[in-house]
């Protein structure tokens, strides 16, 4: 299994807290953006993940609202084994 650092956006901005990832992405996972923060390494580069393609076998370490200044909460986000997307 994958860890994958990210930071998450929804229709362009900033999403707020873990609750509102969580409806972000029960309503309209289509519309979040997991962008990538690796610097160096595989991920490095990368383009964004979004919420309705989340990658099989890979849990995505959330931080926000800010990944690089404001570290407030986190959250793991992958697809469960059924197909259904999980957020611990």
């Amino acid at each position: 299994m994958a860890y994958i650092n990210v930071g998450a956006s929804a229709s362009g901005a900033r999403i707020a807290s873990k609750a509102a990832l969580k409806r972000a992405l029960a309503s309209d996972p289509a519309s979040v953006a997991f962008d990538r923060t690796a610097a160096v390494g595989v991920d490095a580069g990368q383009p964004d993940i979004k919420g309705d393609a989340l990658p099989e076998g890979a849990k995505l370490s959330v931080t926000g609202p800010d990944p690089y200044n404001n570290r407030r909460w986190y959250a793991t986000v992958y697809l469960s084994s059924t197909g259904k997307i999980t957020v611990n």
